[in-house]
């Protein structure tokens, strides 16, 4: 008896600490990168990237419309903001949700 009562203990004390620190509820996982809109690899297989500072690409992916548009603003900065990464072939990708032009400095 006193067996049973110990597991019974120890399953009220593991399975709420298993929930609280596996629950994702009301977590922000946007994460915002700023670059140059530019085109990689020939056709027919070009992608849409995004090059930071260093030079690092990152493959964008996500809404069609969003897309379309950012071809138009190749050599343009953007601030894109994401909440999925991954890597294909050795290259990092991003589904992005969201991307805003960032203000062109006047020279």
């Amino acid at each position: 008896m006193n067996h049973k009562k110990s597991i019974v203990f120890l399953m009220l004390f593991i399975i709420p600490f298993i929930f609280v620190s596996c629950c994702n509820c009301g977590s922000n996982n946007e994460t915002y990168l700023n670059g140059k809109i530019v085109v990689v690899g020939n056709e027919p297989f070009a992608k849409l990237a995004l090059e930071i500072e260093n030079n690092k690409l990152y493959i964008l992916e996500g809404d069609e419309l969003i897309i379309k548009e950012l071809w138009k603003q190749q050599g343009n900065n953007y601030s894109v903001m994401y909440k999925q990464s991954r890597v294909e072939s050795g290259l990092p990708i991003l589904v992005i949700e969201k991307a805003l032009p960032l203000s062109q400095e006047k020279k």
